[in-house]
């Protein structure tokens, strides 16, 4: 079922959460994908997503909440930009450049996808078009 979220407040934490079984995506591609839609221009804030481990109680979720990845669009001040973080050994660890943030035009709806893939690269389209593809060891201090 479709879910969504309307803010009303600037400078406030919301979120949605949803649990689903668990799963691997070993020999697979693993595709996120989910729209977002900013009415109003914001002076700091995010419509990303967090993909993470099962939680028992999906109240609880919120900023310290553990993920494996951190993905979508992201602006506080001049700082703007779509984040790909992935959690390793540990840490959270964003891409060594940032991501083409897109959602300048106020009241358009944008697509996000992310394609991760068996041999560890990765592709992110914004409204079908390719913005990176590349490796994680390469793009990532991860996998050393």
């Amino acid at each position: 079922e479709d879910t969504g979220i309307q803010t009303a407040q600037d400078s406030r934490f919301f979120g949605i959460s949803a649990g689903f079984d668990s799963f691997s995506n070993k020999g697979k591609e693993l595709v996120v994908q989910y729209q977002a839609k900013y009415e109003k221009d914001v002076e700091c804030g995010g419509g990303y997503l967090k993909v993470g481990p099962k939680m028992d109680d999906l109240a609880a979720f919120g900023d310290p909440t553990p993920y494996n990845i951190m993905f979508g669009p992201d602006k506080c001040g001049y700082t703007k930009r779509t984040h790909l973080i992935f959690a390793y050994k540990g840490k959270n660890v964003l891409k060594k450049q940032d991501l083409p943030y897109k959602q300048e035009d106020e009241g358009t709806s944008h697509l996000y996808r992310l394609v991760l893939k068996p041999d560890n690269t990765v592709r992110v389209e914004i409204d079908e078009e390719k913005v990176y593809e590349g490796s994680l060891k390469e793009d990532w201090e991860v996998l050393k």
